[in-house]
């Protein structure tokens, strides 16, 4: 009787929509870990890594601003239109005009900036067309993702990952093929034609699939707020996860950057079955959360045995992979095993910080974890500033460890007084 049941519940399981979604998000996770690996080794092979490194540097400032782009707002539109589709116009409206404006105004502050913040020489040409196609036309990607994950259309955004993942490696094939000893000019520009085109694709897609936008200004300024903790989250995460690399950019040499970003590279595939997992379970911490964090944390207790079960293999998978990094990359990548053997406990770390920073915002609780985050992300900061002169990239290893560490360590804690607090109410 009770294989039976057991048997029941797992027929159930598969058939159900969470799975669906999961196994379709991690079709094309799958799917562009081939794409991504093919397109990363022609472009660090090709540039050696002293160009990779002045393009991972660039790229790394880019990310930590991204999520300021659209002040959240992408998050607001999956957190309002998985409870009231009829709003979908108005906020995927709301959401295309901030990303549009800011990311113009954002591109040329940076750009203003960047002789202060890269003492290296990386042209300013480079970091604009870098800074146009990471900040203005993968923004246009990122927020159609959201968009298509609010209407419950997970399959669409798997296909928008499979073909954005196409595009960069057919960029990366020109590249090869077409250009002798190209620079880093060379690669951000066939970078950005690739960012351009499927941007205003994605867009059109989710206008034909889900509805033209329709900006309302009177919601812009009810939602800026708590859409900021958002960003602040996001951008917080994105500090422990990239700044390091534009710090080695400027505190270090590029050779030494492009050796940790291309170790890190491999430590994002890492990521890849986790993001397939948290993109499809985003809307339904929203749904369980809305009673409170006693039901959005008995959500996360059923992902649970997954999430353990993922950090084991990742862990162990890291270090039979990481002496193969030369015979893929070339010998001048040898250095990079190293790095990935430091940085491989990464995975499992976020894993289970992923399952409790969900937990927190779907129960209405963004603002405990941006603070979380933050906290974190000076924390890292400073241990690099410490640490990347003296140690170089060994040094930035160590500080994202242990910031990373001290964020999931945290962020339980936090659940376990709020779930305390509620227990204790209820009586």
């Amino acid at each position: 009787m009770n294989l039976a049941k057991a048997k029941a519940k797992v027929v159930k399981l598969f058939h159900s929509n969470l799975a669906k979604d999961t196994l379709w998000m991690l079709f094309a996770k799958l799917f562009n870990i081939v794409m991504q690996a093919g397109y990363f080794i022609i472009v660090a092979r090709v540039l050696g890594a002293e160009n990779y490194g002045s393009f991972v540097g660039v790229t790394a400032l880019a990310s930590i601003v991204f999520p300021f782009l659209a002040l959240g707002s992408e998050h607001i539109l999956v957190q309002q239109v998985s409870t009231n589709k009829a709003s979908f116009s108005n906020y995927w409206g709301n959401c295309l005009l901030l990303l549009v404006a800011n990311g113009i105004a954002v591109t040329i502050i940076l750009l203003l900036l960047s002789p202060l913040i890269f003492a290296k020489n990386i042209s300013l040409l480079t970091i604009l067309i870098i800074l146009l196609a990471d900040l203005i036309f993968l923004g246009l990607l990122d927020v159609s993702y959201k968009a298509l994950t609010a209407v419950n259309m997970l399959n669409k955004v798997a296909h928008l990952a499979i073909f954005s993942t196409c595009g960069k490696l057919l960029a990366a094939l020109c590249l090869w093929a077409f250009f002798t000893n190209p620079s880093t000019n060379t690669w951000a520009c066939l970078y950005l034609i690739s960012s351009i085109v499927m941007g205003i694709f994605s867009v059109m897609m989710v206008n034909k699939l889900a509805g033209y936008p329709h900006p309302l200004f009177s919601k812009l300024k009810s939602n800026l707020k708590e859409g900021f903790y958002f960003s602040i989250s996001a951008s917080a995460y994105n500090v422990n996860s990239s700044l390091d690399k534009t710090m080695l950019a400027s505190l270090s040499t590029l050779t030494a950057t492009g050796i940790y970003g291309s170790a890190y590279r491999f430590i994002d595939v890492g990521y890849v079955p986790l993001f397939a997992l948290f993109s499809a379970t985003y809307t339904r911490f929203f749904q369980h959360g809305a009673s409170g964090i006693k039901n959005s944390l008995g959500f996360a207790k059923r992902l649970f045995p997954i999430i353990l079960l993922y950090a084991v293999v990742s862990v162990v998978g890291y270090f039979v992979f990481a002496p193969l990094l030369p015979a893929i990359l070339g010998e001048e990548y040898r250095s990079a095993v190293a790095a990935l053997l430091w940085l491989a406990p990464l995975p499992a770390i976020a894993s289970f910080q992923f399952l409790a920073a969900d937990t927190l915002t779907g129960a209405g609780h963004q603002k405990a974890r941006s603070f979380v985050q933050v906290a974190a992300a000076v924390i890292n900061v400073l241990l690099n500033i410490w640490l990347i002169p003296i140690y170089s990239w060994k040094g930035a290893a160590w500080a994202t460890l242990i910031s990373d560490s001290l964020r999931l360590f945290s962020l339980w804690v936090i659940i376990l007084f709020l779930y305390r607090r509620t227990a204790i109410a209820k009586h």
